[in-house]
């Protein structure tokens, strides 16, 4: 409170009642210091989020989820947007300016989640202490023994942590009952021998250690708790589950606060929906020019989505073995780092960014066959990493229906995506090039996506792949699936589609197998919004080069164009539009 009050006051001073107006210089400084003390606060009423972030002040700390904290955060964050409201805003920097509408639209969304969304109250996946404890233990931000001592004192109202989801709870969906039992099982693996090796070799004296490892008994004790209370829930025949359709309203609130962008839900699914027919026409010309050389003998099918649907199937034949998907994945990672360097597109050192490749943790498995993990923003060192799921794990037949889905033509796109120039690359720009921590810590997720998808593409025109036509036919079917994701997600969770009509649009329209088809649906009944934020996000940065390029004429270079949009970190496109076009 007394650094609120603080600001307060300094508020006073920058805002529209001084009859001289300030400098930019002066309202610029004096934003600054706002910016400290509210990230500095804001970090401390979420201890959870801090950690993600790497702001490491507050990782002893474990936030209860009941209804005193809930409101505590409600009251907290519209002390702030009060605060905020008094800044002249025409007084701030370019810079400056986005990073207040990025604190205020977070602000908003804090309070609208807990106030009307009530995922709280409905979506049992939320609580897992698995993933900031990952965190704790493996960033760099100290040495070991450090680390160790900061998860004991973490660990230590675990209990109190999940009997109070279990509280909160009230009518959860059944999908997200699953999916939290799926993953915090998956978490326990977290408190296994390998941290029991690490507790060994650590420095901690004797009653350190039995402190620690009494603090995990008492956490994978509060898990398994948690996972048998869920589970008696789900064994319950007269449960009234809570449909996970949100509906219109609380989808375009969600789309509003999450994407931030200039565009509704409707105008982005009416225009996905309008550009499948494009790439549906696109994709029957490059099947026709390839019919012959996989199929010399049969007639072509006159129903051009067979056509283009048969001459997949050959190709998707191409793919790595469930032994070999993790090294293959692995080995795009270098390759992508040298095309980078011989084609000069960015300015980042890559041919050695801190990128590992490794095996998706337990705790995260069950939503995304691969997926990139920053470096923590306010560590400037440590370790980007890019997720790749066990498919040695998977049956025979999901790893193989797997492997066709990422066949040795879409597995080199999932890497672009995930790894370099995609996600991993973009997160380490976000943490060593961005000006402001703000838009590094309130990271926009279609920025984030859009720019893995528009990363796809523009590999493909400077020539990854050797323009061959069947990486461009596999790149259109993932865009087909860009576009996919914006429909089923608006029609599942606005226009109540049956499941028979989603997966009837992935597998036939979009040509996904089957059982990836139903690995969407499922991803689709667990998350709202995410999924719009690929195509939106993609649109708005390639329509931004477009008009970035006539504004700079002779000037221009995708190099350039790389390196300022970059320089903005994780902010929305819109506000970044704003600024690189004036």
């Amino acid at each position: 409170m007394k650094n609120i009050l603080y600001v307060l006051a300094i508020l006073v001073s920058i805002g529209c009642s001084s009859p001289k107006p300030k400098t930019d210089d002066q309202a610029d400084k004096t934003f600054a210091t706002f910016e400290d003390n509210f990230l500095d606060a804001y970090w401390k009423q979420h201890p959870s989020g801090s950690i993600f972030v790497g702001y490491g002040k507050y990782y002893e700390e474990l936030t209860i989820p009941n209804s005193e904290s809930f409101a505590k955060t409600v009251a907290f964050s519209q002390l702030w947007i009060d605060s905020l409201n008094k800044i002249d805003l025409n007084g701030l920097s370019d810079n400056n300016k986005i990073s207040l509408k990025i604190i205020k639209n977070q602000l908003e969304s804090d309070i609208w989640y807990i106030n009307v969304f009530k995922s709280q109250e409905w979506d049992a996946s939320i609580y897992n202490v698995a993933g900031e404890c990952d965190y704790i233990i493996n960033q760099p931000y100290a040495d070991l023994d450090v680390r160790l001592k900061t998860l004991s004192k973490h660990l230590q109202t675990t209990g109190e942590y999940y009997k109070a989801a279990i509280a909160t709870l009230n009518k959860p969906t059944k999908e997200h009952i699953e999916l939290a039992i799926l993953q915090n099982q998956g978490g326990l693996s977290l408190f296994g021998a390998s941290l029991t090796d690490s507790i060994k070799a650590s420095g901690l004296n004797d009653v350190e250690k039995d402190e620690l490892q009494k603090n995990i008994s008492k956490t994978t004790t509060a898990i398994n708790g948690y996972v048998t209370a869920l589970k008696a829930i789900l064994a319950d025949k007269n449960y009234s589950f809570r449909d996970f359709r949100i509906g219109k309203e609380l989808f375009s609130d969600k789309f509003k606060y999450d994407l931030a962008t200039d565009f509704t839900p409707e105008q982005v699914y009416e225009k996905a929906t309008a550009d499948k027919q494009m790439y549906h026409g696109k994709m029957t010309a490059i099947a026709n020019s390839l019919w012959s050389k996989y199929y010399q003998a049969e007639n072509k099918p006159s129903d051009s989505l067979k056509l283009i649907q048969i001459v997949l199937d050959k190709i998707q034949l191409d793919h790595a073995k469930p032994s070999a998907f993790f090294d293959s994945l692995t080995n795009h990672v270098y390759r992508l780092k040298q095309f980078i360097i011989e084609k000069d597109l960015f300015a980042f050192d890559t041919a050695s960014p801190p990128i590992k490749v490794r095996l998706m943790p337990e705790y995260a498995r069950g939503f995304s066959v691969a997926s990139a993990e920053f470096t923590p923003p306010y560590q400037k060192s440590g370790t980007t990493y890019y997720n790749i799921d066990d498919l040695t794990a998977y049956t025979p037949e999901k790893a193989e229906s797997v492997l066709k889905e990422y066949n040795n033509y879409a597995s080199q796109l999932l890497s672009i995506h995930e790894a370099v120039p995609g996600h991993c690359l973009q997160g380490i720009y976000n943490n060593k090039k961005s000006s402001d921590v703000v838009r590094s810590v309130f990271q926009n997720g279609a920025m984030i996506e859009g720019w893995a998808v528009y990363a796809e593409s523009m590999m493909l025109e400077e020539g990854w792949g050797n323009n061959s036509p069947e990486m461009e036919l596999v790149h259109d079917k993932l865009k087909l699936r860009e576009l996919a994701n914006v429909i089923i997600d608006y029609d599942l969770q606005v226009l109540n589609k049956s499941k028979e009509e989603i997966i009837h649009l992935m597998v036939v329209e979009c040509f996904q197998t089957k059982a990836q088809a139903e690995e969407k649906y499922h991803r689709a009944t667990v998350s709202q919004v995410q999924l719009c934020s690929y195509y939106a996000g993609s649109t708005a940065i390639q329509a931004l080069r477009d008009d970035y390029k006539k504004k700079m004429g002779d000037k221009y270079s995708l190099k350039g164009f790389h390196e300022t949009f970059l320089s903005y970190g994780s902010s929305p496109v819109k506000y970044i539009r704003e600024n690189m076009l004036q």
